[in-house]
Protein backbone atom coordinates (compact mmCIF):
# COMPACT_ATOMS: atom_id res chain seq x y z
CA UNK A 1 0.00 0.00 0.00
CA UNK A 2 2.60 2.55 1.07
CA UNK A 3 4.14 2.20 -2.54
CA UNK A 4 1.38 2.29 -4.09
CA UNK A 5 0.53 5.43 -2.35
CA UNK A 6 3.83 6.42 -2.79
CA UNK A 7 3.11 6.93 -6.55
CA UNK A 8 0.03 7.82 -6.30
CA UNK A 9 1.64 11.32 -5.12
CA UNK A 10 3.35 11.66 -8.24
CA UNK A 11 0.34 10.01 -10.81
CA UNK A 12 -0.51 13.22 -12.51
CA UNK A 13 -1.38 13.50 -16.39
CA UNK A 14 -2.77 16.72 -18.17
CA UNK A 15 -6.34 16.48 -20.06
CA UNK A 16 -4.67 16.31 -24.31
CA UNK A 17 -1.01 16.35 -23.31
CA UNK A 18 0.90 13.97 -25.32
CA UNK A 19 3.06 11.12 -22.98
CA UNK A 20 5.94 8.64 -24.37
CA UNK A 21 4.14 5.49 -23.31
CA UNK A 22 7.33 3.95 -22.10
CA UNK A 23 9.12 6.35 -20.50
CA UNK A 24 6.49 8.50 -19.12
CA UNK A 25 3.69 5.79 -18.01
CA UNK A 26 5.51 1.92 -17.99
CA UNK A 27 8.63 2.69 -16.89
CA UNK A 28 7.49 4.87 -13.66
CA UNK A 29 4.37 3.03 -12.68
CA UNK A 30 4.37 -0.35 -14.22
CA UNK A 31 2.17 -2.22 -16.21
CA UNK A 32 2.32 -4.36 -19.97
CA UNK A 33 3.59 -2.43 -22.52
CA UNK A 34 1.85 -4.21 -25.35
CA UNK A 35 -1.99 -4.41 -24.01
CA UNK A 36 -4.51 -2.05 -24.79
CA UNK A 37 -5.53 -2.74 -20.83
CA UNK A 38 -2.68 -2.48 -18.39
CA UNK A 39 -3.20 -2.56 -14.58
CA UNK A 40 -0.47 -0.81 -12.90
CA UNK A 41 1.60 -2.90 -10.62
CA UNK A 42 2.79 0.85 -8.87
CA UNK A 43 0.33 2.60 -8.39
CA UNK A 44 -3.72 2.71 -8.08
CA UNK A 45 -4.11 2.65 -11.53
CA UNK A 46 -5.37 0.54 -15.09
CA UNK A 47 -4.26 2.42 -17.79
CA UNK A 48 -6.84 2.18 -20.99
CA UNK A 49 -5.38 3.01 -24.23
CA UNK A 50 -7.49 3.57 -27.65
CA UNK A 51 -6.41 4.18 -31.55
CA UNK A 52 -8.22 3.00 -35.08
CA UNK A 53 -6.83 -0.58 -35.12
CA UNK A 54 -10.39 -1.53 -34.15
CA UNK A 55 -11.98 -0.50 -37.03
CA UNK A 56 -10.68 -3.74 -39.03
CA UNK A 57 -12.34 -5.98 -36.48
CA UNK A 58 -15.96 -3.98 -37.10
CA UNK A 59 -15.49 -1.43 -34.07
CA UNK A 60 -14.34 1.45 -33.34
CA UNK A 61 -14.04 3.46 -29.38
CA UNK A 62 -16.08 6.72 -29.32
CA UNK A 63 -17.69 9.26 -27.45
CA UNK A 64 -21.76 8.99 -27.83
CA UNK A 65 -23.49 12.49 -27.77
CA UNK A 66 -24.36 11.87 -24.37
CA UNK A 67 -20.57 12.14 -24.00
CA UNK A 68 -20.26 8.61 -22.91
CA UNK A 69 -16.79 6.90 -23.88
CA UNK A 70 -18.03 3.51 -25.40
CA UNK A 71 -14.61 1.36 -25.15
CA UNK A 72 -14.27 -2.33 -26.39
CA UNK A 73 -12.63 -4.78 -24.60
CA UNK A 74 -9.44 -6.93 -25.26
CA UNK A 75 -9.39 -10.92 -26.69
CA UNK A 76 -8.48 -11.45 -30.13
CA UNK A 77 -9.54 -14.90 -30.58
CA UNK A 78 -13.57 -16.06 -30.04
CA UNK A 79 -15.75 -13.99 -27.20
CA UNK A 80 -14.60 -11.69 -25.01
CA UNK A 81 -14.65 -13.12 -21.52
CA UNK A 82 -14.78 -11.00 -17.95
CA UNK A 83 -11.60 -11.85 -16.97
CA UNK A 84 -8.14 -10.13 -16.69
CA UNK A 85 -8.00 -6.87 -18.33
CA UNK A 86 -11.73 -6.59 -18.88
CA UNK A 87 -12.72 -7.28 -15.46
CA UNK A 88 -9.80 -4.72 -14.10
CA UNK A 89 -12.24 -2.05 -15.54
CA UNK A 90 -15.31 -3.70 -14.67
CA UNK A 91 -14.08 -4.10 -11.09
CA UNK A 92 -11.88 -0.62 -11.04
CA UNK A 93 -14.03 1.15 -8.28
CA UNK A 94 -14.00 -2.28 -5.91
CA UNK A 95 -9.99 -2.54 -6.18
CA UNK A 96 -9.94 1.52 -6.14
CA UNK A 97 -7.88 1.90 -8.87
CA UNK A 98 -8.50 5.08 -11.18
CA UNK A 99 -8.96 4.31 -15.03
CA UNK A 100 -6.63 6.83 -17.39
CA UNK A 101 -7.56 6.69 -21.12
CA UNK A 102 -4.65 7.42 -23.80
CA UNK A 103 -5.56 7.86 -27.68
CA UNK A 104 -2.43 6.69 -29.30
CA UNK A 105 -1.46 9.10 -32.71
CA UNK A 106 0.44 6.87 -34.53
CA UNK A 107 3.40 5.08 -34.40
CA UNK A 108 6.72 7.16 -32.66
CA UNK A 109 4.21 9.83 -32.50
CA UNK A 110 3.08 9.38 -28.30
CA UNK A 111 0.35 8.89 -26.12
CA UNK A 112 -2.30 11.55 -25.77
CA UNK A 113 -4.09 11.86 -22.81
CA UNK A 114 -7.89 11.65 -22.98
CA UNK A 115 -8.71 11.33 -19.18
CA UNK A 116 -9.96 9.92 -16.35
CA UNK A 117 -12.92 8.13 -16.39
CA UNK A 118 -15.49 5.91 -14.32
CA UNK A 119 -16.87 2.24 -15.62
CA UNK A 120 -20.70 2.31 -15.40
CA UNK A 121 -21.78 -0.74 -17.37
CA UNK A 122 -21.05 -2.95 -20.37
CA UNK A 123 -22.82 -4.40 -23.00
CA UNK A 124 -21.93 -7.79 -25.42
CA UNK A 125 -21.85 -6.78 -29.40
CA UNK A 126 -21.71 -9.22 -32.46
CA UNK A 127 -17.85 -8.29 -33.86
CA UNK A 128 -15.09 -10.40 -35.63
CA UNK A 129 -12.27 -11.61 -34.11
CA UNK A 130 -8.60 -11.49 -35.70
CA UNK A 131 -9.37 -14.42 -37.79
CA UNK A 132 -12.80 -13.24 -39.07
CA UNK A 133 -14.24 -15.32 -36.96
CA UNK A 134 -17.83 -14.07 -35.34
CA UNK A 135 -17.63 -13.65 -31.65
CA UNK A 136 -19.35 -11.47 -28.86
CA UNK A 137 -17.46 -8.22 -27.97
CA UNK A 138 -17.56 -6.27 -24.70
CA UNK A 139 -18.19 -2.93 -25.18
CA UNK A 140 -17.57 -0.87 -21.68
CA UNK A 141 -19.34 2.58 -20.97
CA UNK A 142 -16.89 4.81 -19.56
CA UNK A 143 -17.69 8.33 -17.96
CA UNK A 144 -15.39 11.06 -17.30
CA UNK A 145 -15.36 11.53 -13.58
CA UNK A 146 -14.80 15.27 -14.29
CA UNK A 147 -18.52 15.39 -15.57
CA UNK A 148 -19.49 13.57 -12.06
CA UNK A 149 -18.64 15.75 -9.48
CA UNK A 150 -19.62 14.30 -5.67
CA UNK A 151 -19.92 17.87 -4.31
CA UNK A 152 -21.99 19.41 -6.79
CA UNK A 153 -25.38 19.53 -7.74
CA UNK A 154 -26.75 16.97 -10.26
CA UNK A 155 -27.56 18.38 -13.25
CA UNK A 156 -31.62 18.05 -13.86
CA UNK A 157 -32.60 15.51 -16.05
CA UNK A 158 -30.20 13.24 -15.41
CA UNK A 159 -30.92 12.50 -11.49
CA UNK A 160 -33.63 9.99 -10.21
CA UNK A 161 -35.50 12.80 -8.53
CA UNK A 162 -37.77 10.27 -6.76
CA UNK A 163 -34.82 8.39 -5.20
CA UNK A 164 -35.65 7.59 -1.31
CA UNK A 165 -32.89 7.95 0.74
CA UNK A 166 -31.85 5.39 3.41
CA UNK A 167 -33.22 4.56 6.71
CA UNK A 168 -30.12 3.42 8.29
CA UNK A 169 -26.51 3.09 7.99
CA UNK A 170 -26.68 -0.52 7.15
CA UNK A 171 -28.94 0.06 4.13
CA UNK A 172 -26.88 3.01 3.13
CA UNK A 173 -23.94 0.52 2.92
CA UNK A 174 -25.92 -2.77 1.52
CA UNK A 175 -27.04 -0.07 -1.46
CA UNK A 176 -23.36 1.38 -1.88
CA UNK A 177 -21.69 -1.82 -2.26
CA UNK A 178 -25.14 -2.75 -4.64
CA UNK A 179 -24.14 -0.13 -6.69
CA UNK A 180 -20.64 -1.02 -7.31
CA UNK A 181 -21.05 -4.54 -8.99
CA UNK A 182 -20.41 -5.01 -12.22
CA UNK A 183 -23.55 -4.57 -14.83
CA UNK A 184 -24.88 -4.99 -18.10
CA UNK A 185 -26.55 -1.31 -19.81
CA UNK A 186 -26.54 0.69 -22.42
CA UNK A 187 -24.72 3.79 -23.05
CA UNK A 188 -25.99 7.81 -23.79
CA UNK A 189 -28.25 9.75 -20.99
CA UNK A 190 -29.51 6.20 -19.47
CA UNK A 191 -25.18 5.66 -18.17
CA UNK A 192 -25.23 9.00 -17.00
CA UNK A 193 -28.29 8.80 -15.38
CA UNK A 194 -27.13 5.01 -13.70
CA UNK A 195 -23.79 6.88 -12.82
CA UNK A 196 -25.18 9.57 -10.80
CA UNK A 197 -27.48 7.62 -9.01
CA UNK A 198 -25.25 5.37 -8.18
CA UNK A 199 -22.71 7.42 -7.34
CA UNK A 200 -25.33 9.37 -4.84
CA UNK A 201 -25.52 5.63 -2.90
CA UNK A 202 -21.92 5.83 -2.55
CA UNK A 203 -22.11 9.22 -1.37
CA UNK A 204 -25.28 8.65 1.08
CA UNK A 205 -23.68 5.76 2.43
CA UNK A 206 -20.01 7.72 3.47
CA UNK A 207 -21.55 11.32 4.81
CA UNK A 208 -23.70 8.60 6.87
CA UNK A 209 -21.10 6.45 7.86
CA UNK A 210 -19.03 10.33 8.96
CA UNK A 211 -21.78 10.82 11.37
CA UNK A 212 -21.30 14.89 11.19
CA UNK A 213 -17.64 14.73 11.93
CA UNK A 214 -14.87 14.47 9.60
CA UNK A 215 -13.02 11.51 8.57
CA UNK A 216 -9.49 13.07 8.30
CA UNK A 217 -9.32 15.32 11.88
CA UNK A 218 -12.24 14.00 13.68
CA UNK A 219 -13.41 17.38 14.50
CA UNK A 220 -17.23 18.32 13.89
CA UNK A 221 -18.77 19.48 10.55
CA UNK A 222 -18.42 23.48 9.79
CA UNK A 223 -21.39 24.42 9.94
CA UNK A 224 -25.43 22.70 8.19
CA UNK A 225 -26.49 22.94 4.98
CA UNK A 226 -29.95 24.82 4.64
CA UNK A 227 -31.91 21.45 5.52
CA UNK A 228 -29.85 21.37 8.65
CA UNK A 229 -27.57 18.07 7.66
CA UNK A 230 -23.76 19.01 8.55
CA UNK A 231 -21.60 20.01 5.59
CA UNK A 232 -18.73 17.92 4.81
CA UNK A 233 -17.64 16.93 1.18
CA UNK A 234 -17.00 13.89 -0.60
CA UNK A 235 -13.00 13.12 -1.59
CA UNK A 236 -11.96 9.78 -3.23
CA UNK A 237 -8.52 8.91 -1.05
CA UNK A 238 -7.20 7.06 -4.60
CA UNK A 239 -7.85 10.23 -7.21
CA UNK A 240 -6.54 13.24 -7.99
CA UNK A 241 -10.58 14.00 -8.47
CA UNK A 242 -13.80 13.72 -6.87
CA UNK A 243 -16.13 12.42 -9.54
CA UNK A 244 -17.39 9.54 -10.27
CA UNK A 245 -18.41 5.82 -8.75
CA UNK A 246 -16.07 4.82 -6.07
CA UNK A 247 -15.84 1.84 -3.57
CA UNK A 248 -16.39 3.41 -0.04
CA UNK A 249 -13.42 2.43 1.20
CA UNK A 250 -11.71 4.53 -1.31
CA UNK A 251 -14.17 7.02 -0.46
CA UNK A 252 -13.98 9.68 2.95
CA UNK A 253 -16.33 12.65 4.08
CA UNK A 254 -14.14 15.42 4.84
CA UNK A 255 -14.26 19.12 5.79
CA UNK A 256 -13.93 21.69 3.79
CA UNK A 257 -10.35 22.29 5.06
CA UNK A 258 -9.18 18.70 5.22
CA UNK A 259 -10.33 18.36 1.96
CA UNK A 260 -7.94 21.26 0.32
CA UNK A 261 -5.32 20.09 1.88
CA UNK A 262 -5.43 16.66 0.85
CA UNK A 263 -5.59 18.08 -2.64
CA UNK A 264 -3.43 20.55 -2.47
CA UNK A 265 -1.02 20.82 0.68
CA UNK A 266 2.49 19.85 0.43
CA UNK A 267 2.40 17.19 2.18
CA UNK A 268 -1.27 16.72 1.53
CA UNK A 269 -0.52 12.79 -0.06
CA UNK A 270 1.01 12.06 3.76
CA UNK A 271 -2.72 12.91 5.21
CA UNK A 272 -4.36 11.12 2.77
CA UNK A 273 -2.46 8.22 3.03
CA UNK A 274 -3.14 8.06 6.44
CA UNK A 275 -7.10 8.71 5.75
CA UNK A 276 -6.74 5.47 3.09
CA UNK A 277 -5.34 3.22 6.13
CA UNK A 278 -8.25 4.57 8.33
CA UNK A 279 -11.22 4.25 5.91
CA UNK A 280 -9.93 0.61 4.91
CA UNK A 281 -9.84 -0.06 8.35
CA UNK A 282 -13.25 0.75 8.61
CA UNK A 283 -14.88 -0.74 5.68
CA UNK A 284 -13.09 -3.95 6.63
CA UNK A 285 -14.38 -4.13 10.20
CA UNK A 286 -17.88 -2.85 8.75
CA UNK A 287 -17.76 -6.25 6.20
CA UNK A 288 -16.60 -8.91 8.77
CA UNK A 289 -19.52 -7.36 11.14
CA UNK A 290 -21.88 -7.85 8.23
CA UNK A 291 -20.84 -11.22 7.90
CA UNK A 292 -21.15 -12.18 11.30
CA UNK A 293 -17.25 -12.76 11.98
CA UNK A 294 -17.25 -10.01 14.43
CA UNK A 295 -18.72 -8.40 17.21
CA UNK A 296 -20.61 -5.71 18.48
CA UNK A 297 -18.87 -2.84 17.92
Amino acid sequence: MEQQAGAARELRFELNRVYDRWSDIHEPFGGSKQSGISPSRKALAVFLFTGDTGEQYGYKDHFDRSGVFHYTGEGQLGDMTMTKGNLAIARHAQDGRALHVFRALGKGKGQEYVGEFAYVSHTYQPSRDREGHPRQSIVFHLVPVRTVDDNAATPPGVADIDRKPPESLHEARERALAAITPQQGVGGLDALRSIYERSHAVRDYVLMRAAGSCECCKEPAPFARPDGTPYLEVHHTTRLSDGGLDHPAHVAGVCPSCHREVHYGADGWLKNRDLQLRIQAMEDHSGSRARGLAGPA
